[in-house]
């Protein structure tokens, strides 16, 4: 996951890296009675002073390169967070940028993996509550109390004669034609509860075990007469004898829904807040990754803007030195 970021956050860091590849150092040296006249100067005079002045990389190491490269201590931090400020000893941003980075990545990975196990706790629960063989025999009825006209109606009555829902998902989708249900589907009308109507069912059954078949039959009031508890539930509504189409209408608000219905809704609603707050924090981590990078190139900057040493050479000589990134 972290490889995947830092590769899409790569284009940012280039300009940066290259910038610290062409940093511009200067030295200019200035009074110097022993100094010869033609400029040139022996290694007494200005290497031992640098030296002792800790300004060379091969006697500081692999860390000298992000306490004195903004370029590379944009690109530590961009990989790691915190890892530039730590090499340059600002402990409290290298804690921050380190415990946000843990934080992140731990919360990411569990809510991650809690969605996950959540996401299959439903689907084996709503495989064992939800017939495709039972909504497609509600479709039947549907029409024939509403004496709605539907070309493929009568194939659909050849397909579900003899069949009943075993909630047995393997048995029940290998008995059906899932083409025929979304023609029946595309030419229903909504018969509501209300004055309303509409043109045609709004959706049409996706394919089984896919994430949207799991999502629509929990969501849409249109696929509520699948769950097991639909006829039960509108008996003790008192739906029977001369209310009986009443458990054929669709309700806007619900209340012709079961229980069923409204406890699938709240199990996916459940995984589906989790794998939502899992990809908050993966922006987190992003963020975190960012600022880090920033935060590391700007502070070595400003540091190397003010490095300024005046060492002594020897009484009568200077040399200044100054490094520009």
């Amino acid at each position: 996951m972290i490889k995947g970021l830092f590769l899409i956050a790569l284009p940012l860091f280039l300009p940066f890296m290259v910038q610290a590849q062409d940093a511009e150092r200067s030295v200019v040296i200035i009074n110097g009675p022993d100094i010869e006249t033609n400029g040139h100067f022996t290694k007494n005079d200005l290497i031992a002073p640098v030296l002792q002045n800790n300004f060379s990389d091969g006697e500081q190491g692999f860390l000298h390169l992000f306490q004195k490269k903004p370029g590379y201590a944009f690109a530590g931090s961009a990989i790691l967070p915190g890892f530039s400020q730590a090499a340059n000893q600002n402990w409290i941003r290298a804690g921050l940028f380190f415990a946000i980075e843990a934080a992140s990545v731990f919360l990411m990975v569990d809510l991650n993996q809690r969605a996950r196990r959540g996401e299959r706790r439903y689907e084996e629960w709503a495989d064992q509550n939800w017939s495709v063989i039972q909504y497609s025999s509600w479709l039947l009825d549907y029409h024939d109390q509403h004496g709605l006209d539907n070309p493929f109606l009568e194939d659909l009555r050849e397909m579900l004669d003899g069949l009943d829902p075993s909630f047995n998902p393997a048995r029940d989708w290998e008995a059906v034609n899932i083409s025929l249900i979304r023609n029946v589907e595309r030419n229903a009308a909504f018969i509501t509860t209300d004055s309303f109507t509409a043109n045609s069912f709004s959706h049409t059954l996706p394919d089984y075990g896919s994430q949207q078949y799991y999502e629509l039959i929990a969501k849409y009031y249109q696929f509520q007469a699948g769950w097991k508890d639909y006829h039960p539930f509108h008996d003790n509504l008192g739906h029977t004898g001369g209310n009986f189409n009443e458990r054929f209408l669709i309700d806007r608000n619900g209340h012709y829904a079961s229980p069923l219905f409204f406890e699938g809704a709240q199990k996916a609603g459940q995984f589906n807040d989790q794998y939502r707050m899992a990809g908050h924090f993966t922006s987190l981590l992003i963020i975190n990754h960012v600022f880090s990078a920033f935060d590391a190139y700007f502070s070595v900057s400003l540091k190397q803007n003010r490095l300024q040493a005046t060492p002594s050479l020897r009484p009568g000589q200077q040399i200044r030195l100054t490094y520009r990134f």
